[in-house]
């Protein structure tokens, strides 16, 4: 079984896009067949952020979500 977390990245990866905002996201997503409300998309990014996401909160009550991955340059440098 595939997490929420995978299938949200995988949209970004589907949609070839680095930002999206969190209505875009559950629309994306409930059009899969995942039932997602935009608090639970809001959840799952929250809590990978700021590792993988960027959040920005809009005057329209919507969250715009950018994937901005932080590379931990020490784990980096042991794995090579």
């Amino acid at each position: 079984m595939t997490s929420l977390q995978d299938r949200i990245i995988s949209v970004f990866i589907d949609k070839q896009t680095r930002v999206l905002k969190d209505t875009e996201l559950s629309s994306a997503l409930i059009n899969q067949g995942i039932p997602c409300d935009v608090e639970a998309v809001r959840r799952q990014v929250q809590a990978l952020s700021p590792a993988l996401f960027q959040l920005m909160f809009n005057d329209d009550r919507t969250v715009t979500i950018r994937v901005e991955p932080k590379v931990n340059y020490i784990s980096l440098l042991l794995s090579n």
